[in-house]
């Protein structure tokens, strides 16, 4: 900070953005507790200290076998943990470990490591520019961005070239927004759609650029389209688990349609942590005998933790227990904490090579919608975190035989009986395909299988019109079975165009917004989410 003295911030504008980022960022810190991987540098350094013979017996033989793996940047994760454990057997000091974490730390400087390779290679060939790339990190800091060169303003605007499609916000509350989609064809299907996005990134990556979006192609389809706006919870919303995010939430907005759309049965659609919410609401209508829900959609969507992928890395009963009482005080999770968690999945595209790209070589790379989604980020509601990692990663209530209890009603997935798609992605690294499909296996009614390509987002978001990938209708009877499947050319939307059509009902003319009983409260996107 010497640097800076004697400069006036309040003349800078970046400058603020900096500062105020420090701080938050130091913040966050906080809530992450100690990181137990920082005891091996010390456990080795005390076995160094206290018996040098046995340290460098130790070092003659492992420095060579770690720095070979090392070398080797596609070893998957689970030879790495093998590879540990055998460490951890010749040195029994370190069997407090993380052993996850560790192999997270050892991801990061990986692809660190690439970083540094390339940014010599940017300097032997004088293409460094950093008076650009400190333009570039000073228009980042002001756009708020936590991930590199991904929030573009100057491309992308809410209302103008992102979430146009027409549509009326005929609901809210202190949760979310409720959005009705203006029709667009003659007649629609009797049984509207009600779009669950998660409650940690916006909704509009169901909406995104006209030729991407979601919910236009729906319209389109002759489909009423609802969707849940969610709020961007401040630490008001402290004590908000998933139940207020159940019934305060998707319940809330079934109710809303009843009343608009005359009680007809929904077809509701989740998307990752909203197909969570979705299908505990679904479940619980179920325990109650209210057959409000037609058919249930599930995207990218993990209900069984049994094998939760790269993300169940960061999760242990004593981090969880480190950052309750912290979180817990500041009232949320701060956004920047979640994008890099979710970065630190893909380092080496998301953070790394864009850094370089903007900060050193001072070059902008082509602007994208989904980067720019995925780099305006949210606050989640710390119960609510605290419920996901303990409920769901730790515990695996969903599947446990002693059902979750949700506001007095027993959530057992086995008793839904009605039609299920179940759609992942071969690439996803946040809800494991295997993991997501066999959440059927749980389910009482048919259950369609989907496997696409791509990850977890993009390959969600594959119109007809620019599919990038094809997909696999799997076997319903052994649907992780690849050698059963079948292949299809083009994007999932087609084949589940076809369910929905299914399981829509005969064609009305289309509703009034609000149903003509709800006044409109403002024009779609709404100011829920444009919040900061």
């Amino acid at each position: 900070m010497q640097g800076l003295y004697g400069v006036d911030p309040q003349q800078h504008e970046w400058m603020q953005a900096w500062l105020s980022r420090l701080s938050e960022e130091s913040a966050s810190l906080h809530l992450m507790g100690t990181a137990s991987w920082d005891d091996l540098g010390q456990t080795l350094a005390r076995i160094a200290n206290e018996d040098p013979t046995r340290f460098q017996a130790l070092q003659s033989e492992w420095l060579p076998i770690f720095l070979d793996a090392f070398c080797q940047p596609n070893r998957a994760d689970e030879e790495w943990l093998v590879l540990i454990d055998r460490l951890v057997n010749a040195i029994p000091e370190l069997s407090t470990i993380d052993r996850s974490r560790l192999v997270w730390m050892i991801r990061q400087l990986q692809d660190a490591d690439r970083l540094i390779t390339k940014t010599r290679v940017a300097l032997k060939s004088e293409t460094v520019n950093l008076e650009q790339g400190l333009k570039l990190w000073r228009e980042d800091l002001l756009a708020g961005a936590v991930l590199p060169d991904t929030l573009r303003p100057d491309q992308y605007r809410l209302g103008d070239t992102l979430a146009v499609t027409p549509g009326d916000v005929v609901f809210e509350n202190q949760l979310f927004q409720l959005i009705q989609y203006r029709p667009v064809t003659d007649a629609v299907h009797a049984h509207p759609v009600l779009l669950v996005p998660a409650f940690v990134n916006r909704y509009y990556i169901l909406d995104l650029s006209p030729e991407l979006s979601m919910v236009r192609w729906l319209v389109s389809k002759g489909h009423t389209v609802c969707l849940i706006s969610w709020v961007n919870p401040s630490e008001s919303l402290a004590n908000y688990d998933a139940t207020h995010y159940v019934l305060d939430g998707v319940l809330a907005a079934l109710d809303q349609m009843d009343r608009m759309l005359g009680g007809q049965p929904t077809q509701l659609v989740g998307y990752c942590a909203g197909g969570v919410l979705a299908a505990i609401a679904a479940a619980w209508l179920k325990a109650r005998g209210e057959p409000r829900v037609q058919s249930l959609t599930l995207l990218t969507t993990l209900l069984d933790y049994t094998d939760p992928g790269p993300l169940g890395q960061f999760v242990s009963q004593e981090r969880v227990d480190a950052m309750a009482e912290p979180l817990l005080e500041k009232g949320y999770l701060p956004a920047e904490m979640m994008l890099r968690t979710f970065a630190s999945l893909k380092p080496a595209d998301l953070l790394f090579s864009r850094w370089m790209h903007a900060y050193v070589l001072g070059e902008r790379q082509k602007p994208l919608p989904l980067l720019h989604w995925l780099g305006d980020g949210t606050r989640t509601p710390a119960a609510l975190v605290l419920w996901v990692l303990r409920t769901l990663y730790l515990e695996n209530r969903l599947i446990d035989p002693v059902p979750l209890t949700v506001a007095g009603q027993s959530i057992d997935l086995s008793c839904l009986e009605l039609p299920v798609f179940l759609f992942a992605c071969e690439r996803d690294d946040i809800s494991p395909w295997r993991s997501t499909l066999e959440t059927g296996r749980h389910l009482s009614g048919p259950v369609t299988y989907v496997l696409g390509q791509g990850g977890h987002n993009s390959g969600v978001i594959c119109p007809p019109e620019r599919a990038r990938y094809d997909h696999f209708v799997m076997s319903p009877t052994e649907p992780l079975d690849m050698t059963q499947a079948t292949s299809v050319s083009g994007s999932w939307w087609e084949t589940w165009a076809r369910y929905l059509e299914q399981h829509g009902g005969e064609k009305a003319p289309p509703p009034e917004p609000g149903g003509g009983l709800r006044p409109v409260l403002e024009p779609a996107p709404g100011r829920y989410v444009k919040q900061r």
